[in-house]
């Protein structure tokens, strides 16, 4: 059964159109792929050199185990916005005396074909090689090497686990992310040391062989956790008839139903930027930027001040509003036309964008709230982006879509995210002015007057204003949609 399984999914992929078309491309990319490969090889066999040059004096296996529990916590966040889930059409097989635990088991065992489930194996079996057997013997260095693998595999049914149930039962998704930071915190508090706790478990993988028993147990624990999820949604009733269904890919999002047309258009936005490589870089570099903050607040000639806080406090709490808001409408340029045809209400298009950048301005704010651990200025970090935050889902997300009914900039989500200046136009520039200059020239006179904190409360005060008087903002929006709507779809008509 395994092998007609993968013949047909070889079959699939062969002769399919797209695959034919870019035949050379591929070619192209997998010379690419193993030219990486050996550059990870490389950068694997010289670790403990590249290590003993920064870092002099330090034992390098000691520090390789102390930093591996960070960089397993590394990988699951990057699987989580990188990683795939793997399908299957179900539908052609459910009238045949195939056994579902066979297609589940087959959708399950094609995800560790992932490239990041091997990346680990291509790093450290080099270095394992070269540095371990000194310390452990033979036996003891694959054990460790094992050890790490069976963590990679882990890491890739939590992630495979997590995405899932991120559309069943979102706030499973949200708990256990919320588990994550709070480990992060504790560790950075001093609470727990992560780098004591991964030297000494790694430490044991190589002494202690029985070590190996601890992964393993939880790889099958998240390997059962994901064939009890896949089992329970196979069932015919649970798909739709009109279209090929895939275990593993939902395409709706339950708790969004309750919204009604809204909710909808919610759930559509969050699919296209699943399934569109440039909608997604948008949202992965929105999780980077985040870390923008420490290139002010570690100079203290910016935090003795209040006037430069604001930008970065702007900056972070509305970077994925600002992103992905300057390319609305462009992002559905391709189905326009067919949009207007459609009994859909330009107000209710507007709201779903809103509140999709009202949740995104939450989270980056409850993440940048981080930054008030910080000595010294901790406390002022904290204000300052608290009213940031304010004035982006009161004032800034209405500038976004107001300068939105400005872009006639076509977007063919089909290209890849890299060097794609689709959509990029006059207005993407000037939009940018009054969202980051707008609160700086509103605090200005307040911090030469001598009154920073009354600079802030204007700026909370705006903000809350704004979104209680959000329907009439949006409205505002809307009116000058309708008018240029028609001017939009011809310039998204332009494909050249």
């Amino acid at each position: 059964m395994l092998s007609l399984l993968l013949s047909h999914q070889w079959k699939e992929t062969t002769r399919s159109s797209v695959w034919q078309k870019n035949l050379t491309v591929n070619l192209v990319l997998g010379f690419f792929m193993l030219l990486m490969l050996l550059y990870v090889v490389l950068l694997g066999f010289f670790l403990d050199n590249i290590l003993n040059y920064m870092f002099p004096g330090k034992e390098t296996l000691a520090m390789v185990n102390g930093g591996l529990l960070y960089y397993f916590l590394i990988d699951l966040a990057m699987r989580f916005f990188l990683q795939e889930l793997p399908v299957l059409g179900i539908q052609p097989y459910l009238h045949l005396p195939v056994g579902k635990s066979k297609l589940v088991n087959f959708v399950l065992w094609k995800s560790i074909t992932s490239l990041f489930n091997f990346l680990p194996l291509f790093l450290f079996i080099p270095f394992a090689v070269k540095t371990l057997p000194a310390v452990y013997g033979m036996a003891g260095t694959w054990m460790w090497v094992l050890g790490l693998f069976l963590l990679t595999l882990v890491n890739n049914f939590i992630t495979l686990y997590v995405k899932r149930q991120l559309v069943e039962k979102p706030m499973v998704t949200f708990g256990f992310l919320l588990a994550v930071i709070g480990l992060a915190l504790a560790d950075y508090l001093n609470f727990i040391s992560l780098s004591d706790s991964s030297r000494s478990f790694f430490n044991g993988l190589g002494t202690q062989p029985v070590w190996v028993l601890v992964p393993l147990v939880l790889l099958v624990a998240v390997y059962m956790l994901n064939y009890s999820f896949l089992i329970s949604h196979t069932y015919p009733e649970e798909i739709r008839v009109n279209k090929a269904s895939k275990v593993g890919d939902s395409s709706e999002i339950g708790f969004l139903q309750r919204f009604g047309e809204m909710g909808t258009l919610i759930g559509l936005e969050l699919r296209l930027i699943q399934r569109h490589k440039r909608p997604r870089s948008v949202v992965i570099m929105s999780v980077f930027f985040l870390a923008y903050g420490f290139v002010f607040y570690m100079n203290k000639m910016y935090t003795d001040g209040f006037t430069m806080l604001i930008f970065p406090g702007i900056f972070m709490t509305g970077f994925l509003m600002m992103s992905y808001g300057q390319f609305v409408p462009g992002w559905q340029s391709a189905h326009f036309d067919a949009l207007l045809t459609k009994r859909l209400s330009p107000y209710k298009f507007y709201l779903a964008k809103f509140w999709l950048f009202v949740p995104a301005c939450v989270i980056a704010y409850l993440v940048t709230l981080l930054y008030g651990l910080l000595p010294e200025a901790g406390g002022k970090i904290m204000l300052i982006n608290t009213a940031c935050f304010l004035y982006n889902i009161g004032i800034n997300t209405f500038v976004v879509l107001f300068m939105s009914t400005f872009n006639k900039k076509r977007i063919d989500l089909s290209k890849s995210a890299s060097f794609n200046w689709q959509g990029v136009g006059a207005s993407q520039f000037i939009l940018m002015l009054p969202i980051l200059l707008g609160p700086i020239l509103i605090f200005l006179p307040f911090s030469l007057l001598g009154q920073p904190y009354w600079g802030i409360a204007t700026l909370s005060i705006l903000g809350i204003l704004g979104f209680i008087f959000h329907k009439q903002l949006i409205g505002v929006v809307v009116k000058r949609f309708t008018g240029q709507k028609y001017e939009i779809a011809a310039g998204f008509r332009q494909t050249a």
